[in-house]
């Protein structure tokens, strides 16, 4: 480091305590970046790697960005999991300074992202910090630092890990600290494909794990008293009781160094963090990355996209209401009181001149959460608080038309919405209309707010005017009419008189400079009106920056009822969505009752629906925990059992999250989770195959699901062989029938049409089908679930639509035939054919799958010519039959 310059040696000192970090090394008008840094962010950024010392045995690699457009360069490598240090010059240049003092003001991070460039509206970025206390207790937190969102929990006991995985899959966070003594497990969950990282991706979702930066710390920074005190001095209390906190050592040890990690990393004080929300697992309906996949909730097929159930949804007209409905439905409620209070006003809501009312000046609000959030974190701009001030204009109209409101969670969020009309004066009289986004630009403090400012406005708009107003006076005070004030840069305002005026020089002029003909001067007034032009523009940026920053300190002390505020009009958005969603899309109020039975009268999948137009056909659907346990449906390819399945799911999520219900009416209890395996595809990266992801997610159900679960399968044990998948699905329907502490409510899609057996010896199960018919040799698919079961699949009829060339048609049909033809019963069930059970023990009947399997067997018993085989041919031939059969 000795043979470096002084500014080498400065950015290497500051590189050094910021490791992990691309380094954006401020130099005048560029962020500079050197060495590896130089190397990463050329590539990253698409930018010319250039270097420093280039004639030099080892030139420096270098690449630089300008200033003024880092945001959009830092933005691009936070998305692709870097963390960025910002070190900017915190003194200005000065005579006789050689190096300028630079430190780091900020460190970005996947993670701690709060400028707009780093977030999208409708999506939260959390911080999540997992610790670990003991054997078998693991503590999460989860921060939002762009709007002060700050969650915990922690689980004890077997399935802890599961838990772990079904709440990092639901919150979806940008970046995850741990201990660095868990460095080596964590990676390997995650990145290591020995450890079948696969098998993770699957609990929380490949997305999730795509853009999750693993971030690891020391351990003292999990220590719990350590992380006591953080969150007790950082929420000004003494104890934690108050935030459900007390005794749950796990979730403290990871709330504190999420909060600490947001902190140092931000350089500020993160006033907007106001408190902390413990909360049970068990308090939510639990929906998996599996399920929220496989119903399409928030992706079609890998995408964000329109044709997905938030999509649908998704009416909200601010932000924070988007990402507050997406909490919503990643966390259906488990509590009844407050599922109905939500429809309460929803149905209130249902009022169109109310309703649109509200939307209008909701439409005017801006996304509050993350303006109190940068005002707090002290990156907000001039622009930020001209939002706020519109925002909060709207408060009073909106409170005037809740004022009559009946529901009680309109009347709560009323009380909760504050005009505060003191900040939106100080803010109009502060703030211009217009501001521009940099300090830098001038104009942010209107004229009129501070008298010093309004002065130094004047001198450099009038800076001419002044000096000629001043000229003219000098020539009246000394009686030289040729005097005049000019400007140089070498020594600035000066007053130039010819020789022969010399005799009237006043007193008071200072001289300046002899030239041939003339003398310049200069005089304390006219040396206070340099200073007064030359430092103009730049003391009106110092001071509207102090102005803002005072303007801003008024605005955050108010950030407690400003986050109230926000928070009611988000939650009023997303009540207000809900119930424009079910006036254009015909739902109806459910009825949520405290028994177990799920009736459906005309329900409808909303997605499909709106994809489709008005052609959709309604089902029933009638299950309890007793006599209709177990659904089994049959019926064509592409006749619609899958979207049976996900509707159902789907109107019972609906309406845990407070939505009115695709339906003409529906009676639905509360559930914990919804199950579902529907579809499978190949993961060849850590080596299994379509069957085993499919087997992999049918043990979870069957190990898991409760009385209160939902559970969807549709076609287990396709993945197989006939005869083993058919065996599977089988017994996997009487588990789920019989298993008292594991059988919830089920719909089994299935082609194995032997399955429908099962309804007549279960009590629990039931027959029903998609309805096809065949005419003029083609088929209708009738999408009407009715009981019953199928007698076929329809799926050459299937192929036939989708082009197969005739001739594979033809052939398909004669096989086909002959196939039925030689196919006997099947499973003749233990139950059906006399199950008895003896003192001795259980006596169980023998049955045949089938009694001929191979019709090329039976064809060469047929045509054997008995008289003519010798035995040596009689026996080949015996042998050959067997080979077939076998």
């Amino acid at each position: 480091m000795e043979t470096v310059t002084p500014m080498l040696r400065q950015y290497l000192e500051i590189k050094k305590a910021y490791p992990g970090t691309i380094l954006f090394f401020r130099l005048g008008d560029f962020y500079e970046m050197f060495n590896e840094d130089a190397i990463v962010g050329s590539r990253e950024l698409e930018i010319t790697l250039t270097a420093r010392q280039k004639d030099s045995p080892n030139p420096i690699p270098m690449c630089g960005i300008p200033h003024h457009a880092a945001s959009n360069y830092i933005a691009r490598l936070v998305r692709k999991g870097y963390r960025v240090a910002i070190c900017d010059q915190t003194e200005s240049p000065g005579k006789g300074t050689k190096l300028v003092k630079r430190e780091v003001v900020r460190v970005i991070t996947p993670g701690t992202a709060i400028d707009p460039q780093l977030t999208q509206s409708k999506d939260p970025v959390y911080l999540a910090a997992l610790s670990q206390e003991g054997v078998d207790t693991v503590g999460l937190a989860f921060l939002d630092v762009s709007s002060g969102q700050f969650y915990s929990t922690q689980t004890t006991g077997a399935g802890s890990l599961q838990k772990i995985f079904d709440e990092i899959g639901a919150f979806g966070p940008r970046e995850l600290l741990f201990p660095r003594s868990m460095e080596r497990l964590i990676c390997q969950t995650f990145e290591d494909q020995d450890a079948s990282p696969s098998l993770f991706e699957d609990k929380i979702g490949k997305n999730v794990v795509s853009t999750l930066a693993l971030t690891p710390l020391d351990d003292g920074d999990f220590e719990v008293a350590e992380a006591k005190r953080i969150l007790a001095d950082h929420l000004a209390v003494k104890e934690l009781t108050a935030f459900g906190l007390e005794g749950k050592i796990a979730a403290i040890s990871a709330a504190g160094a999420c909060l600490r990690y947001a902190r140092e990393t931000q350089r500020a004080s993160a006033g907007h963090i106001s408190e902390i929300r413990y909360y049970e697992p068990a308090d939510f309906m639990v929906l998996d990355a599996v399920t929220l996949r496989n119903l399409e909730i928030f992706e079609s097929r890998g995408e964000k996209t329109r044709n997905t159930l938030f999509g649908l949804i998704d009416e909200c007209v601010t932000g924070m209401g988007s990402r507050l409905l997406k909490q919503w439905l990643l966390r259906p409620s488990l509590k009844r009181g407050e599922i109905q209070t939500r429809l309460a006003a929803v149905t209130e809501l249902s009022d169109s001149i109310v309703r649109e009312k509200l939307r209008f000046l909701l439409k005017k609000v801006s996304d509050l959460e993350r303006v109190i959030g940068r005002l707090n974190m002290a990156t907000a701009t001039p622009r930020d608080l001209v939002a706020l001030k519109q925002s909060i204009e709207q408060c009073p109209k909106v409170n005037d038309v809740l004022a009559d409101s009946s529901a009680l969670l309109l009347q709560v969020l009323s009380e909760n919405i504050f005009e505060l009309p003191e900040i939106r004066d100080l803010i109009d009289r502060a703030i211009s209309d217009e501001p521009p986004v940099a300090f830098g630009d001038g104009g942010i403090i209107r004229f009129g707010f501070d008298s010093e400012l309004d002065d130094l406005r004047e001198i450099s708009s009038s800076a001419k005017q002044v000096i000629a107003a001043f000229e003219e006076k000098e020539r009246e005070r000394t009686g030289i009419t040729n005097l005049k004030i000019r400007f140089n840069n070498v020594f600035g305002y000066y007053i130039e008189i010819s020789k022969g005026n010399l005799s009237r020089v006043p007193d008071d002029y200072q001289r300046r400079q002899t030239l041939t003909n003339a003398e310049r001067y200069s005089t304390p007034q006219l040396k206070e009106w340099e200073e007064k032009v030359l430092s103009a523009d730049e003391n009106i940026i110092q001071i509207e920056v102090e102005l803002f920053k005072k303007v801003r300190e008024s605005v955050c002390a108010e950030t407690p009822k400003l986050q109230s505020t926000a928070r009611a009009l988000a939650t009023l958005d997303a009540l207000c969505a809900l119930s424009e969603v079910a006036a254009r899309r015909n739902f109806v109020c459910a009825v949520l009752h405290d028994g177990d039975e799920i009736e459906i009268k005309n329900g409808r999948h909303p997605v499909v629906e709106a994809g489709i137009g008005g052609s959709f056909v309604p089902n029933d659907v009638l299950m309890n925990n007793s006599t209709d346990r177990l659904l089994i449906i049959t019926g064509a390819n592409m006749g619609g059992k899958s979207t049976i399945l996900r509707q159902t799911a789907i109107i019972q999520i609906l309406a845990q999250i407070g939505s009115f219900v695709p339906a003409t009416s529906a009676r639905l209890p509360v559930l914990d989770r919804i199950w579902t395996r529907v579809g499978a595809s190949d993961d060849l990266a850590s080596g299994r195959s379509t069957f085993m992801v499919e087997m992999t997610e049918t043990a979870a159900i069957l190990h898991n699901a409760t009385g209160r679960s939902l559970i969807l399968l549709d076609e287990i044990g396709r993945g197989t062989s006939t005869f083993d998948g058919l065996s599977i699905a089988w017994s996997v329907a009487e588990f789920l029938h019989d298993s008292p502490e594991h059988s919830a409510k089920t719909m089994f899609a299935t082609h194995y049409h032997e399955l429908t057996e099962l309804a007549e010896s279960l009590p629990g199960a039931r027959n029903y089908q998609i309805t096809a018919a065949e005419r003029d040799g083609n088929v209708v698919f009738l999408h009407k679930l009715q009981a019953g079961k199928a007698s076929k699949s329809y799926g050459i009829a299937v192929a036939k639509l989708a082009g197969l060339p005739q001739p594979v048609i033809e052939r398909a049909k004669s096989v086909l035939e002959k196939l039925e033809k030689y196919e006997l019963a099947v499973f003749s069930d233990e139950r059906k054919i006399g199950l008895a059970k003896a003192a001795s023990g259980r006596i169980a009947a023998q049955f045949s799958l089938f009694a001929v399997s191979n019709e090329s067997a039976i064809d060469s018993l047929r045509n054997m010519d008995v008289e003519s085989l010798s035995n040596e041919d009689a026996r080949q031939l015996l042998l050959d039959i067997k080979q077939k059969i076998v």
